[in-house]
């Protein structure tokens, strides 16, 4: 088979364009997390809150100075920590420093309590996103 000037620039055209597509796409070599496996996990995982303790307690009262209370606690690495709304009002556990992984922004109904594991070390400052006012500090070492 023959192929004239204009094919060869045609082919060598199509290659070209579908290497950069390829390449653009990462090229099958690791799903986009940095060359392959699974996404990072993150230091800061909700979890099911634990039925009779176990947990470094948090209460959310907007009456209160800070909004929690108490309104700084320090845990060891791998603790659960547990808000519950002791407040008739809605209420969110929203992070407002980020360290590396370690994002959180979880909604407390009135009477209801949401859990959130710390799996590394770190300050984790937050508040209330609906009532700015309202901060607290996770410290876990």
């Amino acid at each position: 088979m023959k192929y004239n000037t204009k094919s060869r620039v045609t082919i060598a055209g199509f290659v070209v364009a579908l290497a950069v597509l390829l390449y653009s796409c990462g090229g099958g070599g690791g799903g986009g997390y940095g060359g392959g496996g699974a996404p990072p996990t993150s230091t800061v995982q909700v979890v099911v809150c634990p039925v009779g303790g176990g947990t470094t307690d948090i209460s959310i009262i907007s009456s209160t100075a800070a909004g929690f209370s108490p309104g700084s606690v320090t845990v060891p690495v791998n603790t659960t920590v547990k808000w519950t709304n002791a407040d008739g009002m809605l209420h969110t556990v929203t992070n407002t420093t980020v360290p590396p992984n370690g994002t959180f922004n979880q909604t407390v109904n009135p009477g209801a309590s949401v859990c959130l594991k710390f799996t590394l070390s770190g300050a984790f400052n937050y508040q209330c996103s609906l009532h700015l006012v309202m901060t607290g500090l996770v410290t876990v070492q």
